[in-house]
């Protein structure tokens, strides 16, 4: 049972920590992700509640491959790749799937919240081509003014997080550990 709660511990610190940097910067870095992938691999491998180098090895894989594809297309950074396969190293594969699928629903439930307290706040304004804007005005347009940043305003660790927590709890509960 004390392993349980080490465990749950260290991969609750890590996806905090994932959490609070990529809210504050929009990136999650290396020296973050790199030591949670081989600290989940240690720790499946030489503790005695560990699942086995190939559980651990199967879950950096399938957390890898997650958002291998969307980030070779352009939608998504890098950074999240590699901060699901770390988190895939410590939960392995069956919770890594469940952990990713909460994650985007979470995203979608943060990214619907956030688009309607900015059509609240902001307003939504037509365009001369006729498409919906949030926020500003139909005169806005200036000769030497920049497009509207596209950057992501929820940055995914977030929800990644917030659905690891979830897995956590229930391995708490359960036992699952």
């Amino acid at each position: 049972m004390e392993s349980t709660y080490v465990f749950v511990s260290l991969v609750g610190l890590y996806t905090a920590a994932a959490a609070m940097i990529d809210l504050r910067t929009k990136r999650i870095p290396n020296y973050l992700t790199m030591p949670a992938a081989l600290l989940g691999l240690a720790y499946h491998s030489f503790a005695p509640a560990g699942w086995g180098i190939g559980t651990s090895l199967a879950g950096l894989g399938v957390g890898l491959a997650l958002l291998l594809l969307p980030w070779l297309l352009g939608g998504g950074g890098m950074g999240d790749v590699k901060l699901l396969g770390a988190l895939g190293a410590w939960l392995g594969p069956r919770l890594m799937l469940i952990a990713f699928g909460t994650s985007v629903l979470f995203a979608a439930i943060g990214a619907a919240l956030i688009l309607a307290t900015m059509i609240v706040t902001q307003g939504m304004v037509k365009t001369k081509n006729k498409h919906l804007q949030i926020g500003g005005t139909k005169n806005q347009k200036k000769k030497n003014q920049k497009p509207p940043s596209r950057r992501r305003m929820l940055p995914f660790a977030v929800p990644v997080a917030i659905s690891t927590w979830c897995v956590l709890a229930w391995i708490v509960t359960r036992g699952a550990l």
